[in-house]
């Protein structure tokens, strides 16, 4: 009874280092997520709250076809720190039908620029605010890192945009693009801007 009573007692102990071993190894793994990309993810997720807001001319409609720019932040591999640049993006609606042809175009502080081309499904929110889910690829300019990796990959696209007024429009999306690297890692960037709606 003695020897039961002590094995249970040397495997909770391992249980209790297993624990606390998986504990700290996450709380590393978030120390490593840059503070912007964290700030600026937090906004994005608030976007959506501007449908409460007046609109700023009298006619308002839900998103459109546009094109915009604006910024983009990536966290960068695990060891890099964060890259900042920015973005040009443009959306073509196809119809009353609740689909999208996107292309975003990632600059800065990488070596290449990178093309995002994607096809999205639309979902409206209100009269003036649309989220969406969207697939395609990211295609490198040239040899060299870009905001995603250094290879072109397969990315996914979620995303929000809200009409300000008929002609403009807040836009913000997240990027990610799998086995972006030679190395095996993914990229993620996040991208915030203004667009003019046509």
């Amino acid at each position: 009874m003695f020897r039961s009573a002590q094995k249970n007692s040397q495997k909770n102990s391992q249980q209790n280092k297993k624990e606390e071993s998986s504990r700290t190894s996450l709380i590393q793994k978030l120390n490593r997520i840059p503070l912007k990309l964290i700030v600026l993810t937090a906004s994005l997720v608030n976007v959506p709250n501007l449908v409460s807001l007046p609109a700023l001319a009298d006619e308002v409609r839900s998103p459109s076809s546009y094109v915009g720019a604006g910024v983009s932040l990536t966290s960068g591999r695990e060891t890099e720190s964060s890259l900042v640049g920015a973005n040009v993006a443009g959306r073509l609606k196809l119809g009353d039908a609740p689909l999208s042809l996107r292309t975003s175009v990632l600059f800065g502080e990488a070596d290449s620029a990178a093309i995002v081309p994607t096809a999205s499904y639309d979902f409206a929110l209100g009269d003036r605010t649309n989220v969406y889910l969207g697939a395609g690829v990211v295609i490198p300019t040239s040899d060299g890192e870009t905001m995603l990796g250094d290879k072109t990959a397969f990315v996914v696209q979620p995303g929000v945009e809200v009409s300000l007024s008929k002609d403009v429009l807040l836009y913000g999306n997240a990027i990610v693009a799998v086995d972006s690297y030679e190395t095996g890692s993914s990229g993620v960037s996040v991208q915030a801007g203004i667009g003019y709606q046509f």
